[in-house]
């Protein structure tokens, strides 16, 4: 088996009354990880949100770059993979979440309004609105009492989370897009179980036998959310694992192609082809030199 470059990242709480949210700065996880934790590609099994006080760094997430400046909010959702930049140069709060210490209601809701979830959000874009004393209850709450673990405190971390969170998603996209509103059940339901099984189903039509609707159904919902069919979104999601594989590992082509559902590598190669105008081995190695070069 082809050895990858991604450290997976588990959520390990500094103590055991912290619980499974962690209120942290960014010297506090780089004290705590060491020198060595922070240099090569991460897949977090958590989500990870900072806020940047001070200093000016670049942080990648799956493959692109994010410049962040004083005052900017980066959110790592868990699954991604993302690189550190010079972390030594930035200063700022962290927060450290597991993927259920928020209520399913809200949730749901933030993912049905942010469609196409977004990594970073500007200084500019945070200007007015409530984000900054949202993460300081959320900040206050942790400190609070920080090494007992009791419900009532776990709850207020919990909602203060929630609100931070709903606010950000609250902050309307630049631009002048298409205005934010709730989604329909059937296209989370179809966002859901493309994450499930993009390994394996590769066609509309096995989205829609399994959801109950049609493949006319899918394809209007995701067009009318994001701007693409739903075999647009298949073919981006397993385009992205693939990129994955690519840029941080050295498993063999034909091994990253049976892993995503091809039944042969010259199948896989020219659907990437397709997808990137670029083969495999040459998007390999285009990563791979960029990484040198900086």
């Amino acid at each position: 088996m082809g050895q990858s470059a991604i450290r997976r990242v588990r959520f390990q709480p500094p103590a055991q009354g912290v619980g499974d949210i962690e209120v942290n700065t960014l010297k506090g996880i780089r004290d705590r990880g060491g020198p060595a934790e922070f240099l090569t590609p991460q897949r977090l099994d958590f989500d990870l949100l900072a806020h940047l006080e001070r200093g000016a760094a670049v942080h990648t997430v799956d493959f692109t770059d994010y410049s962040l400046r004083p005052g900017d909010i980066l959110w790592i959702r868990a699954g991604q993979v993302h690189q550190w930049g010079a972390i030594d140069d930035i200063e700022g709060a962290v927060v450290l979440f597991g993927p259920h210490t928020v209520d399913d209601h809200t949730s749901n809701l933030i993912r049905s309004y942010l469609v196409r979830p977004r990594s970073h959000w500007p200084a500019s874009e945070l200007d007015g609105s409530p984000v900054a004393q949202a993460l300081e209850l959320l900040t206050i709450s942790a400190g609070r009492r920080a090494t007992e673990r009791s419900d009532l405190r776990q709850a207020a971390l919990a909602h203060s989370l929630a609100a931070l969170l709903v606010q950000l998603a609250l902050i309307e996209p630049p631009g002048g897009g298409p205005a934010m509103r709730l989604t329909h059940e059937a296209y989370g339901w179809f966002r859901d179980h493309l994450e499930e099984h993009f390994q394996q189903w590769h066609k509309v039509s096995e989205y829609a036998d399994r959801l109950g609707y049609s493949a006319r159904t899918l394809n209007r919902l995701a067009r009318q959310y994001t701007g693409l069919s739903a075999k647009e979104l298949i073919d981006e999601r397993i385009v992205l694992e693939a990129k994955r594989r690519l840029a941080h590992g050295d498993a063999a082509v034909a091994e990253i192609a049976k892993d995503l559902g091809f039944d042969d590598a010259s199948n896989f190669s020219s659907y990437f082809r397709r997808q990137t105008r670029l083969t495999p081995g040459a998007f390999r190695s285009r990563t791979r030199a960029g990484r040198s070069a900086g």
